[in-house]
């Protein structure tokens, strides 16, 4: 189950798929999102509450 996660994350990196993705499941295939648009994001953050620190890495970001 573990390699098919991997190549899950790897094909959500390229713009083309994760735009149809995204169209698909959130716009009933409707071309809302164009790939052109997309831009990859920092996929690691941090947020501080109080004096605990948050870290939160993500698959994909865009």
């Amino acid at each position: 189950m573990a390699e098919k996660d991997i190549t899950q994350k790897v094909l959500e990196q390229y713009n083309d798929v994760f735009m149809d993705i995204v169209n698909v499941l959130l716009f009933n295939g409707e071309m809302v999102v164009r790939a052109d648009d997309l831009i990859d994001l920092p996929t690691s953050s941090s947020k501080k509450i109080g004096r605990k620190i948050n870290y939160q890495d993500r698959d994909v970001a865009k």
